[in-house]
């Protein structure tokens, strides 16, 4: 493998940063296993909680759902009546303390557009990974699905591929039947999960905070 400059390294990685999105809407086109299988190994490669897991080495496993399979619409079955459940529990917190009703609408109208519609990225993307992390003391598995997910974004991004973060997958980590079909023992692993495939829309970029704005040197 040919050897980068330490400049030529450090534009790729900038360039990289700069052009990571989310990515709502992907094309029927599946992209090759083997790109899959690349962006995978960078998750693999994320920082993990050592003190927590020990010396189990099975402590992150990644689970490939393909579009139209009975696998993926199983979990999209799954996914759907969580949310009805989460609309059912906001419902009745708003009974309790109607103040609370403006912060709550927002999210209770994502819930609900997941009911009517289905989650996104869930049987719309090629595929959906669910990366399942194993849960310790110190619980630091939420950390460590983070580092992983960010790694399999940029390298997602490198290989010029969409992707989207799913955040309802966390929530599922409970949910019998979907660890059932994971082969995994419920309360034992954390879960987050991500659409991938060639991008249909790409969007601008967010615009974010002045970052000398928002950076304090210490004395």
């Amino acid at each position: 493998m040919e050897k980068i400059d330490k400049d030529k390294r450090n534009q790729i990685f900038d360039e990289i940063v700069s052009s990571r999105h989310s990515i709502r809407a992907f094309k029927e086109e599946k992209p090759p296993k083997e790109l899959i299988e690349g962006i995978i190994e960078a998750g693999m490669l994320a920082p993990y909680a050592a003190a927590a897991v020990g010396d189990k080495q099975d402590f992150r496993r990644f689970f490939v759902f393909e579009k139209d399979t009975n696998s993926i619409k199983t979990l999209a079955t799954r996914m759907k009546n969580k949310a009805a459940e989460g609309i059912q529990h906001f419902e009745n917190l708003i009974v309790e303390k109607p103040f609370m009703k403006s912060k709550f609408q927002p999210f209770l109208k994502r819930l609900n557009m997941v009911v009517d519609k289905g989650v996104p990225g869930v049987n719309t993307a090629p595929y959906f990974i669910i990366v399942a992390e194993l849960r310790g003391i110190p619980p630091a598995e939420q950390e460590s699905l983070a580092h992983v997910l960010e790694n399999m974004w940029l390298k997602a991004t490198a290989l010029d591929l969409g992707f989207q973060l799913i955040s309802l997958t966390s929530q599922m980590a409970e949910d019998d039947e979907l660890m059932k079909l994971l082969g995994l023992p419920v309360n034992k692993f954390a879960l987050n999960g991500c659409a991938i495939g060639y991008p249909a829309i790409t969007p601008s970029a967010t615009p974010r905070p002045d970052t000398l704005k928002a950076t304090r040197w210490m004395e």
